[in-house]
């Protein structure tokens, strides 16, 4: 039976007695990674990873030859103390939520260049003969070493990590022998788990790209394919139903803008992938009450576009319908129906179309980073007779609950696998349980 002692550290508790715990800076030297900004990639050059790819799909790994890195001029070969090694750590400086405060990559490879970009610490063990470095790559993803972080990091709607808190906080450190051992079993084991849940990930994406073929299908051609269909004049469109009409974005809408003057407004709304969502006012979100009055004023029936930082995902558009009335920040576009002839609904489904997205992806030829009212008011919708406007909204509410029944689902499936996940690597980098 393993003899234990107590660590005084939280969220470590118990470790065996043999293992050692020291502070993070008498293991690694710590460095910033490359000053530079978005402005500073191009599209050949030496691979670097920045806070964003780190906080992405980079998170825990990463390799030189990997096609998601981004790339900077080979005059930053030239930069000291950048170049990232086979085992070093690359931590982000900030994080948008404090469950990302503590987001690293490992590199694996040993074999071409890879620098640190902006937003980011580089942590290189002192002696990596001592040490397996695969053993703190599992270590720093666990929640005895995220909390520490998230305990001492700073900010309110970013939050920051510093050289020193990493320095500052606490690590376990088993003989050698057993950090391989416990390197070995948890490699193996995360590898499995990570295998189920990069398939649940593959089945939640044709399911979304499935929802996102329907809507658009339905708010192009209608529910009945049997109906004589006409040219619309939009390339990207074709074939319309012929009782339907085409009509720009200024006839069916008015922009809405509409002060929260004396905070007559504190339901506070938030737009999340495309959902209008309700956040509470009070000292966790960091703002005064008084901060509210630049927001904007929206009513049930508003639709709500992000037509800032286009360029990021290229397929898809923020999109929300608001369901209650509320305030919401001015980096939303707020839309008004005009009459009642149109339905909200129908033209939430429709803003929602793929096609309809490169149509705002194409402000100034790609260059421009957001749109504006006057670059959208003279776009043309599909307006299709009210009746039948109704009915698509009515057909696609209910096929798009029973999707995203099944998403939920298999997102459920996923928090489970990383909640595994997380007990079984937390259990064996602490020693409660031994391989």
């Amino acid at each position: 039976m393993t003899r234990m002692k107590e660590s005084g550290i939280d969220w470590i508790g118990q470790i065996p007695e043999e293992w050692e715990i020291v502070k993070f800076k008498y293991l690694f030297n710590t460095s910033k990674g490359l000053s530079i900004t978005k402005e500073h990639l191009v599209d050949e050059g030496i691979p670097v990873i920045n806070y964003g790819q780190i906080h992405s799909s980079l998170t825990k790994q990463v390799q030189s030859c990997d096609v998601r890195l981004p790339f900077v001029a080979n005059y930053y070969l030239s930069k000291k103390g950048v170049k990232l090694n086979q085992g070093d750590f690359v931590f982000a400086d900030t994080s948008e939520d404090l469950e990302g405060a503590g987001n690293f990559s490992t590199r694996l490879d040993s074999t071409g260049q890879l620098l640190a970009g902006y937003h980011t610490i580089i942590a290189r063990l002192n002696d990596y003969d001592e040490h397996d470095f695969r053993y703190f790559m599992h270590l720093f993803d666990s929640l005895a070493i995220r909390k520490q972080i998230q305990n001492k990091v700073s900010g309110v709607k970013v939050y920051s990590v510093t050289q020193g808190i990493l320095n500052s906080i606490f690590v376990i450190i088993p003989p050698k022998s057993e950090q391989q051992k416990i390197a070995d079993f948890l490699d193996k084991k995360t590898a499995q788990l990570d295998k189920v849940k990069a398939l649940l990930e593959e089945q939640i994406q044709k399911l979304k790209d499935y929802r996102a073929s329907l809507i658009y299908e339905t708010v192009t051609k209608g529910l009945d394919k049997t109906v004589p269909m006409k040219d619309s004049g939009i390339d990207w469109i074709g074939q319309i139903p012929e009782e339907w009409r085409v009509s720009k974005v200024n006839h069916i809408f008015e922009e809405h803008k509409q002060k929260n003057r004396g905070n007559k407004e504190k339901n506070l709304l938030s737009l999340s992938y495309g959902r209008i969502i309700r956040k509470s006012i009070d000292s966790s979100f960091g703002l005064l009450p008084e901060s509210f009055d630049t927001y904007n004023i929206i009513q049930r029936g508003d639709i709500v576009l992000r037509l800032t930082d286009l360029q990021n995902d290229k397929r898809s558009l923020r999109v929300g319908l608001a369901r209650e009335n509320g305030i919401i920040t001015s980096a939303y576009l707020t839309l008004r129906l005009k009459n009642l002839e149109s339905n909200d609904s129908y033209m939430y489904y429709l803003l929602h179309t793929y096609d309809i997205c490169k149509v705002f992806y194409n402000f100034g030829g790609g260059v421009r980073q957001g749109g504006t009212w006057s670059d959208i008011y003279k776009m043309e919708l599909l307006i299709p007779p009210c009746n039948e406007q109704q009915k698509i909204a009515d057909f696609l509410d209910k096929k798009t609950i029973q999707i995203d029944k099944l998403i939920q689902i298999k997102n459920q499936q996923i928090e489970n696998i990383n909640k595994q996940r997380q007990t079984l690597i937390y259990d064996y980098v602490t020693g409660k349980r031994r391989v």
